[in-house]
């Protein structure tokens, strides 16, 4: 309020000046107009803005001056101008009309909860009377710890002085924090940006810089082109000391650079290698060329950027563990991260930037499509790779977990606040929303998919602002010119039987001899009393060893509303058929007893005469189905006995999530958990036995991973694999290979008091030492592993939990809750002193992921009553979800604890 008050006091200096005095209640910003929502009125919006700023970074100051002249044009008849602003305070505000007069300004208000600046004006302003400029001088601050807006970051240099750094994190309704503006998505104009700064000192912002001017007192001013018309969450601009990397593509010409901190230049070409290859597949595979002639990575220090990446148009940033890439020390799991991180925020490039969302209901039309071409172009820019596997145990997994809650929202979602707007960024729109979208690609075929996505990008790029139709008309538009769906049905209806429902149908599958019969419902985590009618169009498709025409391709449409559907599938002698082969369609499937024992004893004969694909998908579908009956755990671990001669990646990783699902949840039951561990520690041996625990020159990411997974699971419960890793873990002093890092973990758990301290106090010495933000990722990720011994290490844990990707923030807190002597209420506790403290800085999304993925684990009461209270009091919004799942995992513990056991029994011995 005390900002709100100088900004109101400056600006009635000037609208003394060209107005009648104001009373005194017109003087408080209190007495703004009351509006009904929190979308902005838009009878005005910019056509165009001028935005000049004044920095001294330089020399170690964060307060800042700017002016923006906003262009508007007047759409109906009003007398007042509403836009967003909030921290920036006010000095001068004027408003000039087309011929470069200035007009009467009556009264200035903010509305605090909408974040409106309202702007009365003594006349009424009429639409076709030309434009008017809004002038707005103000100062602000980048001295702030939220991580939004316009904000500072720092480096030590080689000769240990902290060097300053400002940059902005905008979506996705922070640009108002930075200067006045129009912060909605669907509003698109055109930007001009000047930035003065340090002469020792470079300026970057989306659009190609023009020039450079010396200013007095060691400044100069950086100029840039005018931006392609653009939302305001991706204006975006650096002021900093990095240096860069650069290549020259050429037809068209396009400048491709990585920035960093100087003692990083060695880690960028990988980097820019990959942006060039992947920029080129996704102009080729879209038929679109890119908006502009340069385009910018920059990496930010990790624990100074909870956004994790950004995809400004231009100037795209990301965390330095994401985007760097050492060739001397690091394989090809670093670069399956690059080329995944840079194709998500490229892939931005076109959904999102060009085609932006007409509100925040659509976040998915840009999410969706990132998370999905991240890898599906990934894949083509960077084959060897095999990153379209790599869909199967990441997205995937996670929308089928998150979508099967019984809140979960829809992929279209209509909200308003900027607390509700924050709680869209979640799974449902980034991976349920690729998820289906690949689903309809294979039902269709990609190529015609394909097509399809070219017509949306050339039918909307010229408005740049879409809603969901447009999608739906451009693939229909596709698909009937292709013949490849029949014409009675509609891809509008098809398509919003999945976007405007919650929730991912269960297929039951039943045969009655060539005739099968499907129904389907909605698929819960745990039984329901009263299950929501839902139903979708679902595309199947199967496979036999004589027909493999359905593998990928829609057989038939499965239509809603309808109990039963029966399809004819002839079989030969000794013939089994598999549905979803391929993993391609986006539903669980729930066979019948004697379909399922078929599949199981033919995966016991040669799993190999099953797709990868298939095994992983019978693995995950098989589980959660017993998960919420809580029985058939007989064929469930007959099934999984078939792991011990399993070698590929995709069912492996698929397996060894639901373990770490089995076993966070029966962590409290000694006997359940003994013998979980055991079981897995028999299916993994010969894994650990094929990889080893050292890596190989020249091995594939799969091969890394499938290491660690084994090192993981035969080390939970084997004294061989313990004995093995104590001599490999206590002789390495590496901390790179993320190998040595399990290995470490595993001696860790087995040292003595003394030991283990002694250990610690090591580790913590190389951590204050160490420079590599690789190396210093590693070390917290051992540290993680030594429990209470040293508060230090919680503080340490505490700091990088946020700034953790979604899946490295799961797998830390996993790790805390099975292999540390950290308890659960010890952890909320930390989180909960962090926050009240404020030494953990975390936007409220950020914050809200951690505490979900953190319910998960939590199935004592003292401990849930502890979490909500925390939830409660720091992200309200997500109280009933977490609610929620605690209540769920109660009752998980009810239906699945005691059958688990007498299952184990029978097959284990301890």
């Amino acid at each position: 309020m005390r900002l709100q008050s100088v900004s109101l006091c400056a600006i009635w200096l000037v609208v003394l000046a060209t107005a009648a005095p104001p009373t005194a209640e017109s003087r408080s910003a209190g007495r703004a107009r009351a509006f009904d929502t929190f979308r902005l009125p838009n009878s005005t919006v910019p056509t165009h803005y001028s935005l000049y700023l004044d920095t001294d970074l330089h020399v170690g100051i964060f307060e800042y001056t700017g002016n923006v002249q906003i262009r508007i044009n007047v759409l109906e008849a009003t007398d007042q101008i509403v836009l967003h602003n909030t921290r920036s305070v006010l000095t001068q505000l004027i408003l000039r009309n087309s011929a470069n007069l200035v007009l009467p300004v009556k009264d200035v208000d903010y509305d605090e909860e909408k974040e409106f600046l309202v702007i009365t004006t003594s006349s009424i302003l009429t639409p076709n009377s030309g434009s008017y400029t809004l002038d707005i001088d103000f100062t602000n601050s980048i001295d702030r710890n939220d991580q939004a807006g316009f904000y500072r970051s720092s480096y030590e240099d080689d000769q240990g002085i902290t060097r300053y750094l400002g940059l902005t994190q905008f979506e996705s309704v922070d640009a108002r924090t930075s200067f006045p503006c129009y912060d909605e998505p669907g509003i698109k104009t055109t930007y001009s940006i000047r930035i003065a700064s340090g002469t020792n000192y470079h300026v970057r912002s989306n659009a190609p810089m023009l020039g450079i001017q010396l200013l007095p007192d060691g400044k100069k001013l950086t100029t840039f082109a005018t931006t392609p018309r653009m939302q305001t969450y991706l204006v975006a601009w650096l002021v900093s000391d990095f240096v860069y990397e650069r290549e020259i593509l050429k037809e068209p010409q396009l400048a491709i650079a990585t920035w960093a901190k100087p003692a990083s230049s060695h880690l960028l070409t990988y980097s820019v290698d990959a942006s060039m290859k992947f920029i080129r597949a996704m102009e080729e595979y879209f038929g679109e060329h890119y908006s502009m002639n340069k385009l910018d990575n920059v990496a930010i220090k990790d624990s100074d950027y909870a956004a994790g990446a950004m995809e400004n148009w231009g100037l795209v940033t990301y965390r330095e563990t994401s985007i760097y890439f050492d060739p001397d020390t690091q394989g090809e799991s670093q670069q399956v991260g690059v080329v995944t991180i840079v194709g998500h925020e490229f892939t931005h490039q076109f959904f999102g930037n060009l085609l932006a969302p007409k509100w925040w209901s659509y976040l998915w039309l840009n999410e969706g499509f990132a998370r999905l071409y991240q890898y599906y172009v990934g894949s083509i820019s960077h084959p060897e790779l095999n990153l379209r596997e790599r869909f199967l145990t990441g997205p995937l997994q996670r929308a089928y977990t998150q979508d099967a809650l019984v809140n979960v929202r829809p992929m279209t979602y209509y909200t308003e606040t900027r607390a509700g707007i924050s709680n869209l960024f979640d799974r449902i729109a980034y991976d349920k929303s690729a998820s289906v979208l690949r689903m309809f690609s294979y039902a269709f075929g990609e190529l015609t998919f394909q097509k399809g996505l070219r017509y949306y990008v050339q039918q909307n790029k010229l408005s740049g602002v879409v809603e969901e139709s447009n999608l739906f008309a451009a693939l229909e538009q596709a698909v009937k010119e292709d013949a490849v769906l029949p014409l009675s049905m509609s891809m509008h209806d098809i398509f919003r039987s999945w976007s405007n429902q919650a929730g991912v149908p269960e297929v039951e599958v039943r045969r009655d001899g060539d005739e099968f019969y499907f129904s389907q419902k909605r698929y819960f985590a745990e039984p329901q009393e009263n299950p929501s009618p839902s139903s979708w169009w679902i595309p199947i498709s199967f496979t036999t060893p004589s027909n493999t025409q359905f593998e990928t391709r829609v057989a038939f449409w499965m239509p809603p509303d309808v109990s039963e559907v029966a399809y004819t599938i002839p079989l030969a002698a000794g013939e089994i058929v598999e549905f979803n082969s391929q993993s391609t369609g986006y539903y669980r499937l729930n066979y019948e007893p004697t379909l399922l024992n078929q599949l199981i004893e033919r995966l016991q004969e040669d799993h190999r005469s099953i797709e990868p694909a298939a095994r992983a998908r019978l693995i995950d579908d098989t589980l959660h189905i017993a998960y919420r009956t809580g029985d058939n755990y007989e064929a469930v671990f007959e099934l999984l006995t078939y792991l011990r001669q399993e070698a590929d990646y995709v069912p492996w990783m698929v397996a060894y999530e639901n373990f770490k699902e089995l076993q966070t949840l029966l962590r409290h039951d000694e006997t359940a958990s003994t013998l979980m561990q055991t079981f897995i520690a028999q299916l993994a041996t010969p894994l650990l036995e094929r990889h080893g625990v050292s890596r190989r020159m020249g091995e594939s990411s799969f091969d890394e991973e499938l290491r660690l997974i084994a090192i993981e699971m035969a080390c939970s419960a084997s004294k061989s694999c313990k004995d093995i890793a104590r001599a490999a873990g206590r002789r390495s002093d590496s901390y790179h290979d993320p190998a040595e890092v399990a290995l470490q973990c595993v001696t860790l758990r087995q040292l003595g008091t003394d030991e283990r301290q002694s250990f610690v106090a090591q580790l913590m010495h190389a951590l204050s030492t160490e420079q590599d933000s690789f190396s210093r990722k590693y070390i917290e990720e051992v540290l993680s592993c030594s429990g209470k011994d040293n508060a230090v290490v919680l503080d340490i844990l505490m700091r990088r939990l946020p700034m953790l990707s979604e899946t490295d923030r799961a797998t830390e807190l996993r790790r805390l809750m099975l292999y540390s002597d950290v308890s659960a209420e010890e952890l909320i506790q930390l989180i909960q002193a962090g926050l009240s403290s404020r030494k953990l800085n975390t936007s409220p999304s950020m914050l809200a992921m951690t505490l979900q993925d953190l319910a998960k684990y939590i199935t004592e009461p003292a401990e849930a009553n502890l979490l909500l209270s925390v939830t409660s009091q720091y992200t309200p919004f997500m109280a009933g979800e977490i609610e929620q799942q605690l209540a769920a995992n109660r009752r998980w513990i009810e239906r699945n604890v005691e059958p688990l056991k007498t299952v184990l029994g029978q097959r284990v011995t301890i």
